[in-house]
């Protein structure tokens, strides 16, 4: 074996009690760097896929002259195929405004704030990503039924298979009774779910009385990977070659006021990405994201300043045994790169340790249900927090620690070994 390797790995072992807080201090502070990634990576993947179901996917393509309309969408379908080709999803929806709507059920009367009409058929994997309570969205298509979120199934006392009566305002004005049969109930309180209900398009567009292709939206949802920002502007370069397009927003209401405001004087379409849709959400996920990064940041400090400040101290107090070591013939580059070695070791241990303690940390966060905490579900899967751990994440904690430490270490013993051996051997420690 080489011997600066060997030399480091046996005054590793030799002083592994003067160790035992440094390498607690490195498991510590990765580990709960990474649960900190690992969290809120986790919660945003959450959030990220319950709007997804909310707004149909990864793009919504919408537009028109004074509102959102679109009187005969198979023939936008037909043009949107044709430029996200065989990896989209491209399906109508028709976000009904359900203000002056009510459901019933047993006398019982529930207010909604927006009745979504799906194309089940076309959409039927993204919907097998719910959390169901009771039922699914197997039979939807082209039915009379409905999914509920279980607190509005709770308020109705409702379960699947029941019969319940959907009021109406209709286009003309009328009210209208619609009968429609709780297919599925569906795990979610959050602002995407609560307050949200789903039925078969077709269905919609009969109790509001509109035509059968009209919609207000198109949503498209990619099977693989999701869209990256270069991608995205050469489907707006394409749809502009046909369309009248509004350019790329990070804001939809930035497109609605221009729209509802009768800015256009001709039908003008945005593709609408998945972010530009939630803008309410960006100062909370800005402020997660901004406590995560403070809290990486000093933890990293401290594994850094902590283990080499304290190395350093270590170093300067086995100056006799470096200058012993240079007094017999060893090389000042070997003794350099076994004190190096030990202090690799000694990094390694740690962040692999590390890296099995935010494992851990991630599996108890795992057991608890934060339901009960208001508006929190949007981040929760199924009840609980659902952390996902990095590659990336893991590299850049673990190799930003092995670096800083490591130079400042290098300094330190860079500094001993370039002592005279009678220097070294005459050193007061």
């Amino acid at each position: 074996m080489f011997y600066p390797v060997k030399l480091g790995l046996r005054s590793l072992f030799y002083r592994i009690r003067q160790y035992v807080s440094l390498l607690l201090v490195c498991i510590v502070g990765i580990g709960v760097s990474l649960f900190c990634i690992s969290l809120i990576k986790g919660m945003l993947a959450s959030l990220s896929d319950k709007a997804r179901i909310y707004y149909g996917g990864d793009l919504q393509f919408m537009g028109g002259r004074y509102n959102l309309d679109m009187d005969d969408y198979p023939s936008y379908i037909e043009q949107l195929e044709n430029i996200f080709k065989e990896d989209a999803v491209v399906s109508p929806r028709y976000d009904f405004d359900a203000d002056f709507s009510r459901l019933y059920f047993e006398g019982t009367g529930v207010r909604q704030r927006v009745i979504k009409g799906v194309d089940f058929a076309r959409e039927q994997k993204l919907f097998e990503r719910f959390n169901y309570v009771e039922g699914s969205a197997k039979d939807m298509a082209g039915s009379n039924g409905i999914l509920l979120s279980m607190p509005i199934a709770r308020m109705l006392e409702a379960s699947a298979g029941d019969e319940i009566t959907f009021i109406i305002k209709n286009i003309h004005g009328y009210t209208e009774s619609v009968s429609l049969v709780v297919k599925g109930i569906f795990k979610d309180s959050s602002l995407f779910g609560m307050f949200t209900s789903y039925v078969d398009i077709h269905c919609l567009q009969k109790a509001y009385g509109v035509p059968e292709g009209y919609a207000n939206r198109i949503a498209v949802s990619f099977n693989n990977k999701k869209p990256s920002y270069k991608q995205i502007n050469l489907y707006q370069k394409q749809l502009s070659d046909v369309y009248n397009m509004f350019p790329l927003v990070n804001d939809k209401y930035k497109f609605y006021d221009r729209l509802l405001g009768g800015s256009f004087d001709k039908p003008t379409f945005a593709l609408i990405p998945l972010n530009a849709n939630l803008q309410e959400l960006k100062v909370l996920i800005s402020a997660m994201t901004l406590i995560a990064a403070f809290i990486i940041v000093t933890l990293v400090t401290i594994i850094v300043a902590g283990i080499s400040s304290t190395y350093r101290v270590i170093v300067m107090k086995r100056i006799n045994e470096l200058g012993i070591y240079m007094a017999i013939g060893m090389k000042r580059s070997g003794i350099f790169i076994s004190v190096i070695l030990e202090s690799f070791f000694l990094l390694f241990t740690g962040g692999l340790f590390g890296f099995l303690f935010s494992i851990l940390l991630n599996k108890i966060a795992g057991l608890f249900n934060f339901s009960f905490i208001p508006a929190f579900d949007v981040f929760l899967v199924d009840g609980h927090l659902v952390p996902l751990v990095s590659a990336g994440a893991v590299l850049f904690i673990e190799g930003t620690v092995f670096l800083f430490t490591l130079i400042a270490i290098s300094l330190a013993v860079k500094k001993a070994v370039s002592m005279t051996p009678a220097a070294a051997l005459g050193a007061n420690n």
